[in-house]
C-alpha cells in the first residue's frame, strides 16, 4: 500500500473550493495529466490521464460526497487500486483542502514500478493541489 498526502490553504470559502472538484471540466484544468473526464452515470467517471506520452484510463466512483466538506473516490484500472479523500476545512484564510490517496499496484511491472510511480505520483499530487488553489484565488 502506497499513501500520498497534500495539503493546501486556499484564499476562498470551501464551497467555491468544492466546486471546482466535482465538475469533470474544471477538473482538466487542475488535476495533472488529465486529459479527459467524462460522466458514465451519476457519481461514476472514466478518466484519462496522460504521463510523459503514455495515457491510462481509470474508472472511478464517488463513494462520499458531503458537499462542501468531504468528496471521496475509488479509482481501478487494471494496474491501479486506489481511494482518493478530499476534505475541506473553513479556516482564517479561507479553506484547507487535505488530499490523501492510498494506492495499491497489480500485476508484477506495476508491482516493480511501483516505488518510482509513487515517487511521481506524490509530486504530481502536491502540483494538482497548487494549480487548483492557483485557479480558485485567481478566478474568486
Amino acid at each position: 500500500m502506497h499513501r500520498h498526502e497534500a495539503s493546501v490553504e486556499i484564499a476562498a470559502p470551501p464551497e467555491a473550493v468544492y466546486a471546482r472538484m466535482v465538475v469533470p471540466e474544471e477538473r482538466l484544468r487542475w488535476v495533472e495529466g488529465l486529459v479527459e473526464s467524462e460522466e458514465t452515470a451519476p457519481g461514476r467517471f472514466h478518466e484519462v490521464v496522460s504521463d510523459h506520452g503514455v495515457r491510462s484510463g481509470v474508472d472511478v466512483e464517488t463513494v462520499r460526497d458531503d458537499p462542501p466538506h468531504a468528496l471521496d473516490a475509488h479509482m481501478t484500472n487494471r494496474h491501479l487500486d486506489a481511494t482518493v479523500s478530499n476534505r475541506l476545512e473553513r479556516s482564517d484564510g479561507g479553506t484547507r483542502l487535505t488530499v490523501t490517496v492510498e494506492s495499491r499496484y497489480r500485476g508484477l511491472f506495476a508491482r516493480a514500478a511501483s516505488a518510482v510511480v509513487s515517487r511521481h505520483a506524490q509530486h504530481s499530487l502536491e502540483r494538482s493541489v497548487q494549480n487548483l488553489k492557483r485557479l480558485v484565488e485567481n478566478e474568486a
